[in-house]
Order: structure tokens, then C-alpha cells, then sequence
């Protein structure tokens, strides 16, 4: 590409840093392609890791940072240093993210210096320009404040047209016979209409992921029967009266073969679970393993990979958290302090370590 035709793109790039990703992405694929050439899309080039309050990120400032997807290296942070943000989400561009609250403004202002710079709401649109730097944040509409304590758990669509989390009420402990169903919000990005999907009972609902196109959820269930374990189901584009009731079914049940279960996450087609699971293997070695599971019959596919050793902070040996990119090729874990990148055709793993002791949750 000539020196003109590069100026004139970059140029291009900086009048439209709120575009929706697709069109950010073209001009990057641009840059690299040569005439009557197309090379593949290349690796994503930003993630992001959210460290808390006590944790040591960085400087010993917590919070969310935007990181180099190659190296772990820190390019930008959000504002809100001080544990405001309890969940992320990523969506299929690498440019854009969402950010959960964890608490109201009031509570935030109160605390943090840079209360100032969040929007208001429940959550948060995070636009990246094409050298990683935070380029916009924006109220997601339809996600309200919240009134305590705000989802601990976020998935967006690969489009990044709909966001779903669990909703939290107050309990006073294991789900109840007689307390109303558990729900999850599904919220339209672009309209704020929200519609909720309601379980059949009371009971914990964590780790939500959605397929690309957002019509098929999956997440991790903890109630009063024998059905525990990772369950999934269908959703349409709309309900009446905005409450959905289609059935889950259970695809990987808390009793199993692999061992104690870690997070799952739904692949972008929505045919496969991953799913990290712990067991102890031969002379009581620990060993924690990255599973492909079939959402028909909910078989195991193949062990994409496996990790030996334990964390002692961590009840399934030092897994805590499981992004899985929009191209259905990479994994990504956190893990004792570090990230690890996981190549799924292959195995091939690769360390990214980084100054936190632990990041709670991950996204690209």
C-alpha cells in the first residue's frame, strides 16, 4: 500500500473511532494486504482483564486494563481503578467490549476519583481504536443501575447487538422450593429492550456465554434437584410481554466423567461447550483440562488440552477464568497470576504473563 493510501486510511480511522467494529476491522485487514492479495484475518490484537481490589494489578492499582493480545503488555486502562467493574464481556471484533457495574454512581463517587469519567447506567460500551486506546465509553441501554450489588457474570452476542446476565436478587442462601424462578436478562444493545428468560426454579445461575448470532445461551446452574451442572438453551429474537420460558436441557451434569467443573463457555456456532474440569490423574497428580463437548448428545469431542499442577488458592488447580475468540480457534485462561493463549487446532500453549496476582474475569 502506498504511503498516501496508508495516511489517508489512518486518517479515515480517526473521524470514525464509534463505528460499530466491522468497519474499524476492514481498514486494519486493509493495512496489511498487498493489490489482488487477502491474507487471513490477523490474531486479535487486544484483551481485556479485570484484577481486584488487593490484587496488585499492575502498579498496584486495580481495575480494567486493555492488553496486547501477543504479549500481556497493558496499552490502556478504564477509568474506575477501584473494583467498579465486576464483570467483561467481548464481542467478535476485538474492538469492542462491555463492562458490567458493580455498584451505583453514588456508591462509586464516594470512593473513586474517577467516578467522574464513567458513564451512567449498568453498563458500559467500551470502543477501542486500532492501537488499543480506549476511543469511546457509552451507557448500554435497557441495563439499569443497580440497586446494590450489580451481574457478576456478562456475555455479549459476537454482533454486539444483545448482552445477557444473570439477575441478582437478595437470598438468604441455597436456592428455595418456594422462591420465585431464577431469571436472566437479555438486553438489545442498539434499543435497550429487554426481554428475561426464566428458569423453572430458584437457583444459581453463573457463567453465561451466548453463541455468535445470540440465539442460543449456556450457563452453569446450581438448584435444588439432581440437574446441576452446565445447561442450554434456545432464545428468540423477541417475547411477548419480554418474558421467555423456553426449556434448558442439560448438557454436562455436575456428576461426570472429566471431574469438577470449571467455567463453560459455548462456541460461536453454538455446537460445542469448552469446558475446563479438575481431577486428580495417576499417582494423585493434579490436572486441569480444556474439554470439547457436543451440545446434542454431550459427548466429549476431544481434551484440547490439559494443564498439570495446582494452584492452592483454587479448587479446580489454578483455571479461574475461560474466553473463547470469535473465530473458534483460541482459547484464552486466567491462571496462577498469568494468562495462558491456547491454540484449540493444535494445543500449543502460550504464557502471557502480566504484574497482576490473578485476574477475575477475561475477555477478547
Amino acid at each position: 500500500m502506498s504511503h498516501d493510501k496508508t495516511e489517508a486510511a489512518a486518517r479515515t480511522r480517526k473521524t470514525k473511532t464509534g463505528e460499530p467494529y466491522a468497519a474499524a476491522r476492514r481498514a486494519v485487514i486493509g493495512e496489511h494486504q498487498t493489490e489482488g492479495q487477502r491474507l487471513p484475518i490477523p490474531h486479535r490484537d487486544y484483551l481485556i482483564t479485570l484484577v481486584g481490589f488487593g490484587e496488585g494489578a499492575g502498579a498496584g492499582v486495580p481495575g480494567a486494563a486493555v492488553r496486547d493480545a501477543a504479549s500481556g503488555k497493558v496499552i490502556d486502562r478504564l477509568p474506575g481503578r477501584m473494583d467498579v467493574y465486576p464483570a467483561v464481556a467481548g464481542t467478535g471484533g476485538g474492538r469492542v467490549f462491555f463492562l458490567a457495574m458493580r455498584y451505583g454512581p453514588e456508591r462509586i463517587a464516594d470512593s473513586d476519583p474517577e467516578a467522574g469519567q464513567i458513564p451512567p447506567g449498568g453498563a458500559v460500551r467500551v470502543q477501542l481504536d486500532d492501537r488499543g486506546k480506549i476511543a469511546d465509553l457509552s451507557t448500554v441501554p435497557g441495563v439499569p443501575e443497580p440497586a446494590r450489588i450489580g451481574p457478576i457474570h456478562l456475555a455479549a452476542s459476537a454482533d454486539g447487538g444483545r448482552l445477557a446476565y444473570p439477575v441478582r436478587r437478595d437470598r438468604g442462601g441455597a436456592p428455595a422450593a418456594d422462591a420465585p424462578p431464577s431469571q436472566i436478562s437479555i438486553v438489545a444493545v442498539t434499543t435497550g429492550e429487554r426481554m428475561l428468560w426464566r428458569a423453572e426454579s430458584d437457583g444459581h445461575i453463573e457463567y453465561v456465554s451466548l453463541s455468535a448470532d445470540g440465539r442460543r445461551m449456556a450457563y452453569s446452574w446450581h438448584g435444588l434437584g439432581e440437574d446441576n451442572g452446565i445447561r442450554v438453551t434456545d432464545l428468540p429474537d423477541t417475547a411477548a410481554g419480554g418474558v421467555v420460558t423456553t426449556p434448558s436441557r442439560l448438557v454436562i451434569p455436575a456428576q461426570n466423567s472429566l471431574g469438577s467443573l470449571g467455567e463453560a463457555v459455548i462456541s460461536p456456532d453454538g455446537a460445542t461447550l469448552y469446558v475446563t474440569a479438575a481431577r486428580y490423574g495417576p499417582g494423585g497428580q493434579p490436572v486441569t483440562r480444556l474439554a470439547e463437548i457436543s451440545v446434542v448428545d454431550g459427548q466429549v469431542r476431544r481434551i484440547a488440552y490439559e494443564r498439570r499442577g495446582a494452584d492452592p488458592r483454587n479448587t479446580i488447580f489454578g483455571w479461574e477464568r475461560l474466553a473463547i475468540d470469535s473465530s473458534d480457534q483460541r482459547a484464552l485462561i486466567a491462571y496462577s497470576g498469568n494468562l495462558g493463549r491456547i491454540e484449540l487446532s493444535t494445543g500449543h500453549f502460550t504464557e502471557l504473563p502480566i504484574d497482576e496476582n490473578a485476574a477475575f474475569d477475561i475477555a477478547w
